[in-house]
């Protein structure tokens, strides 16, 4: 129809929006922090920034460390995480693939913009059994510059042939939905890790993806500016 908004794709962050790893990144960033003898303050915060986990050993924790020592122990406080999901799995955010199979029978476009590893995307996805429900999945390592800045999604949209302005985001953090914003993104809060306020930027707010529809996101669907 002449002057109709285009069918939005949905561009997923992973940590919070598809797995829910917070407790685990919280126990892992402690247990890495008690190896090497450093403090881990507010590890409840740390699990859930969603930065990198260089970004967070030399700009939150400020570890005494060398960059080459924080790629090192950031490599080790990671393979603790993966090994623990290797062993006992790891929950979905309740709703996701109910929500995933009806987009893409709408044949609406998906894709994972993760600031985690390479391999934390590919495991998390494989132990919940998504890893063919993705057109792309774009991880940290895949870009120069992780979140807030929009490298990730910028990506990820181009992984599924989708301009910045067709995409909705969903988010569960502060960084994410100013890294979406900055793309010229709108963005969903999914309220699994932070408070309302602290992600208060966001144009959608949902606990999780039982209270939303990819019907009616699709129905109430404006680019931003527009």
């Amino acid at each position: 129809m002449p002057g109709a908004a285009p069918i939005p794709s949905f561009l997923f962050d992973l940590d919070g929006v598809v797995v829910d790893s917070n407790g685990l990144h919280v126990e892992s960033w402690k247990e890495v922090a008690r190896r090497h003898g450093f403090d881990c303050p507010d590890p409840g915060h740390i699990g859930k920034c969603g930065l990198r986990t260089k970004a967070v050993i030399r700009e939150l924790l400020r570890w005494p460390v060398s960059e080459e020592e924080a790629g090192r122990i950031g490599f080790e406080k990671e393979e603790i995480y993966r090994e623990w999901i290797r062993k006992d799995g790891i929950r979905a955010i309740p709703g996701i693939a109910e929500f995933i199979a009806e987009a893409r029978g709408m044949g609406i476009r998906c894709a994972i913009g993760s600031s985690a590893p390479r391999e934390n995307v590919d495991l998390c996805l494989r132990a919940l059994g998504l890893e063919d429900a993705f057109g792309a999945t774009v991880s940290g390592a895949d870009v120069q510059r992780g979140k807030p800045a929009p490298d990730i999604f910028l990506k990820a949209a181009e992984g599924i042939g989708a301009a910045p302005r067709e995409c909705l985001v969903f988010e569960d953090a502060p960084a994410g939905i100013a890294a979406a914003h900055a793309a010229g993104m709108r963005a969903v809060a999914l309220l699994t890790s932070h408070a309302r306020e602290e992600v208060a930027a966001a144009d959608i707010f949902a606990t999780d993806f039982t209270g939303l529809s990819p019907q009616s996101l699709q129905a109430a669907w404006k680019p931003l500016g527009s």
